[in-house]
């Protein structure tokens, strides 16, 4: 029995693809420890997360050697700890009496986990919910890749002198629909420096990165939802300018995002006067550019 904490995500996925055609007598243990971890109980205190997200990888990691002294005496496979703290077993198990077994140490080890945390089926079965499991935890790496990164209190510290060392505007846009994001680049492209992002995940990375002057927030996002990159962003940046994108109008959706700090909210599809004029409300474009307009007006006289 092979315990994989490295880049086990890809290996969950590579795992998948060999038991295609010979999933028969494999099955799969799989404890879901990330349920019970919040993204806002993560960026409440950033200046905290990295103690938070060592405690909950060293209680998962002891939760897998323990799983895998268990099964390691009577089974063959492989257990997979997440970086999202979730744990997978891939168990091979020959006959009746192997199943037995196989059941008795599911129900030991589950006994002690909150309702629904823990589940077990043959891989034959969840084939399918295993790919999009394999989806999930590649998009949950890349958010706790975003989580250390807020972490790293030095570089959000610098955000705002990063910002306002620039010369020209910078906009990020975070949209995963590609006419969309492709639309908006356009748009911006020609008047202003753009980075674009195509998951929340990479965004909340790349706006510590930046420290852009706006951003354009899709609400409905793979992975991380455009609530939980804004919760994010804000946890990191309190002066950040970001405007929140949804095809939809929903109520809810716009107080949520407007409680949270969103500073503007504009519907799709949007015209290019409406991104441009909320591209120069945000005070930090505003500033650049009178600053512009200043050094011009100095040159000529």
């Amino acid at each position: 029995m092979e315990l994989i904490q490295d880049s086990a995500e890809h290996y969950f996925l590579t795992k998948l693809d060999e038991l295609k055609k010979d999933s028969g007598q494999w099955h799969g243990l799989y404890f879901s420890f990330s349920k019970q971890i919040s993204s806002s109980r993560l960026v409440s205190d950033i200046s905290v997360i990295s103690e938070k997200i060592e405690a909950a990888r060293s209680k998962s990691k002891d939760f897998a050697e323990n799983l895998h002294q268990k099964l390691g005496e009577n089974f063959k496979g492989s257990i997979c700890v997440f970086a999202d703290h979730d744990v997978f077993a891939f168990v091979n198990a020959h006959d009746k009496m192997d199943k037995k077994l196989l059941d008795e140490v599911f129900k030991d080890l589950g006994s002690g986990l909150p309702k629904g945390v823990s589940d077990m089926d043959s891989v034959n079965n969840q084939y399918k919910s295993y790919q999009k499991l394999a989806d999930e935890k590649l998009l949950s790496a890349k958010r706790y890749e975003a989580y250390e990164a807020l972490a790293d209190t030095r570089k959000v510290s610098s955000i705002a002198a990063r910002r306002k060392r620039r010369e020209e505007p910078l906009v990020m846009v975070v949209e995963d629909d590609r006419f969309t994001a492709h639309y908006a680049s356009t748009i911006l492209s020609s008047e202003f420096d753009l980075i674009v992002c195509k998951d929340g995940e990479g965004a909340v990375q790349s706006y510590i990165e930046n420290a852009p002057d706006i951003v354009f927030l899709d609400i409905h996002l793979p992975g991380m939802s455009g609530h939980e990159v804004l919760e994010a962003i804000r946890a990191a940046d309190k002066d950040a300018f970001v405007v929140m994108l949804s095809v939809d109008t929903v109520r809810d959706n716009i107080v949520k995002a407007t409680e949270m700090g969103a500073s503007k909210f504009i519907k799709k599809p949007f015209t290019k006067e409406r991104l441009i004029e909320a591209v120069k409300s945000s005070p930090f474009v505003r500033k650049l550019l009178a600053s512009d307009r200043a050094g011009t007006e100095q040159m000529f006289h």
